[in-house]
């Protein structure tokens, strides 16, 4: 990873950079007040970027993963149930998580030091059901079978063909040597970050466990885009956006996936693909592409 050095700023800019996104930058938007450039952030399943509704306002999704023990996935409900991962200041302990007016989960853990939360999600049941069967010696015998459907995915938004697209997550990775990407729900896909370090006496946010990228354009991070992922070109997490400065938005913390899943030992990045039971009908394009809405425009367009 290429790391280069902050440039030193006045002191009032330094000063004025010592918040987080959720009082900053990234404030978790007031519900209703601004809608994301593209609609399907803000529609189910949920996936890394889409925009969810906190008690204070919205933030955006930055993971999405499963347990990794074999009994937590022994029924089909349990297969279906996904957990967020989020920026710890979008929302307090037990808090509800919505999309739209629709509630799909709690938070149910916080990292002490870190800046990341875990949401459960519990799936939608299908309508159920019968599975019939009958032998040679007995009549049909049918039973009503119930299964379920994720509201989460592992995809990101990021770019198609010039557009946004669900895009399947193919794993994760440290900060690479050149430019990566952004994508909350407010500024859209933003693919202008580089790796930076922090000089001694440059504020840094609070929270343990923080990395930095700087951008090649002012405006690059904005309300809503708290506890979205930071991502490559290919699609590896990077991390989880944490917080930002206030003036020019030209640089973003954020805590990086090796911490995440170091701390979350026990979860794994979950399954890109919708369906979770044999002859479910997959409900995306095999990439899961949605690409009906345009990247979110430039600051000079």
């Amino acid at each position: 990873m290429k790391i280069l050095p902050l440039q030193k700023r006045v002191a009032s800019h330094a000063m004025a950079i010592a918040t987080t996104l959720v009082s900053s930058v990234a404030t978790a938007q007031t519900p209703g007040v601004v809608e994301p450039r593209n609609p399907d952030r803000a529609v189910l399943p949920v996936i890394s970027g889409s925009k969810v509704s906190v008690p204070f306002g919205s933030c955006s999704v930055g993971a999405v993963l499963v347990p990794k023990s074999f009994f937590h996935r022994l029924t089909p409900y349990q297969r279906a149930t996904r957990w967020l991962v989020l920026a710890k200041h979008c929302a307090p302990m037990d808090a509800t998580i919505h999309v739209g007016t629709v509630a799909i989960g709690n938070v149910v853990w916080q990292s002490a030091k870190s800046d990341i939360e875990l949401v459960r999600v519990s799936p939608k049941p299908n309508p159920r059901a019968l599975q019939c069967a009958s032998t040679h010696h007995s009549a049909a015998f049918c039973s009503p079978v119930q299964t379920y459907t994720p509201l989460a995915n592992n995809q990101v938004f990021m770019p198609s063909a010039g557009r946004e697209a669900r895009l399947a997550v193919t794993g994760w990775s440290e900060a690479p040597y050149g430019q990566f990407c952004t994508s909350g729900w407010r500024t859209g896909v933003r693919c202008v970050w580089q790796g930076m370090s922090v000089e001694a006496g440059v504020y840094k946010p609070s929270y343990e466990h923080i990395n930095a990228a700087h951008s090649s354009e002012l405006e690059s991070i904005a309300n809503g885009d708290s506890g979205g992922p930071v991502v490559t070109y290919e699609r590896q997490l990077i991390g989880i956006i944490s917080s930002g400065e206030p003036v020019g938005r030209s640089i973003v913390y954020y805590t990086p996936m090796q911490q995440v899943l170091y701390e979350l030992y026990s979860y794994s990045l979950a399954p890109a693909d919708l369906p979770t039971d044999v002859g479910e009908d997959n409900q995306l394009s095999r990439n899961g592409e949605n690409a009906g809405w345009e990247l979110a425009p430039t600051d000079d367009e």
